[in-house]
């Protein structure tokens, strides 16, 4: 059968956690609008759910553990045998695939994509969200010792991806595409196309019973998995400052990860609610709902944070520090405020400006919705679409 322009996109999803399934959902639902057809091969997991009736979903892997709390978990036999069930990727030469996309290259896709020989016979795609100008930034990426065998996990993945022949690799700032070209890439391969705002979470935003929340309190919500880098201690360090000048204020605290090392830093329990926990995403609609402003106080960053687009698309303020590619999402004095890292003094400024002066608050609010309409799943697919078509010539 001749297919002409034809197009029919494959999405390979390699995992089962974090933020790489809701990634892939709302790109494909997305591209499925501008290409013929679009079919995600994945694990067998609860993630179905986020895909449209557009896109052609096939349960083809058995899911695999990799989690930064229980690394040893992701040796065991079981999860080592799931892990071979990724030999299904041979599955893609019956679709005959136009191009092939993965959402990030991990090394375990990376051999077997290596081992079928599939980037000899189809051209592909992969985002790098974490792009390390060295292999050394890999292994800092760990941080502490006890996350030092999590950053030479890293530093293996980041090797691995050569094993693959791309046609194009996805970044999503000009920091990082610079940071490959240092490396050796060549720029010709390397497209910019910035992430999308998170939109899947505004469907339970509907369900919130606003008569069971309280609003006696100005909420400032720090969100997402807790490690080192994320400055969480900076923020606590920030609230006897800001209560000193707005005394009805709380802080929550919602995420994974071990907590208990900056619990010492608080100095009035009372004006802290934690969530130590996997938040559900209605939970996570809830929290933002509730949440007056949100706080990034990241110390180090390379790559995207999904918790600046979930709070766009929610419409909140954000105040980020001048890390990464934060102060390009987060515009000073547009979408929020940009601070200094490890500055608590001025990390509390901040949230008191916006906490104080309603207009300036709602004003925020307005340019954060606008900011998530710029950075919609529609505009991203149609920039991969662009993508996808330089690279098949259809």
């Amino acid at each position: 059968m001749d297919y002409g322009d034809y197009m029919r996109a494959v999405y390979i999803l390699p995992i089962s956690w974090g933020g790489i399934p809701h990634y892939t959902a709302e790109l494909a639902n997305a591209v499925a609008k501008y290409v013929d057809e679009v079919i995600v091969l994945k694990p067998r997991d609860n993630n179905t759910k986020l895909f449209s009736e557009d896109v052609d979903v096939r349960e083809v892997f058995r899911p695999v553990t990799f989690s930064k709390k229980n690394m040893i978990k992701a040796f065991s036999p079981s999860n080592i045998s799931n892990f071979l069930s990724f030999k299904n990727i041979k599955l893609v030469y019956d679709l005959r695939p136009d191009i092939i996309h993965f959402p990030e290259l991990y090394p375990h896709i990376s051999i077997l994509t290596s081992v079928c020989k599939i980037s000899d016979r189809y051209p592909i795609v992969y985002t790098r969200h974490t792009p390390f100008e060295s292999l050394l930034d890999c292994i800092k990426s760990g941080r502490k010792i006890h996350n030092l065998f999590y950053g030479m996990l890293m530093c293996i993945s980041d090797i691995t991806k050569y094993l693959v022949k791309v046609k194009a690799i996805i970044v999503h700032a000009p920091e990082d595409k610079n940071k490959l070209i240092k490396r050796g890439f060549s720029p010709n391969k390397i497209f910019v196309i910035p992430h999308g705002a998170y939109n899947f979470l505004i469907r339970f935003k509907k369900l919130q019973d606003k008569e069971t929340i309280n609003y006696n309190n100005y909420k400032i919500l720090f969100f997402g998995y807790i490690l080192r880098r994320k400055g969480l201690e900076y923020l606590i360090k920030a609230e006897p400052y800001i209560s000193k000048e707005i005394p009805n204020i709380k802080i929550i605290i919602a995420g994974e990860g071990n907590v208990t090392p900056y619990l010492k830093y608080i100095q009035d329990s009372s004006k802290f609610e934690i969530y130590n926990e996997y938040i559900s995403d209605q939970m996570v609609a809830e929290l933002f709902v509730r949440s007056d402003v949100v706080v990034v106080p990241y110390t180090f960053h390379l790559g995207h944070s999904g918790v600046l687009t979930i709070a766009l698309s929610f419409g909140k303020p954000v105040i980020v520090t001048n890390v990464g590619d934060f102060p390009n999402i987060i515009r000073d004095g547009r979408e929020g405020f940009v601070v200094p890292p490890k500055d608590p003094e001025a990390l509390a400024e901040a949230i008191i400006k916006i906490l104080q002066d309603d207009k300036l608050r709602k004003r925020m609010s307005k340019n954060a919705l606008k900011r998530a309409k710029e950075l919609s799943w529609d505009n991203i697919a149609k920039m991969h679409v662009e993508v996808y078509e330089k690279v098949t010539n259809k």
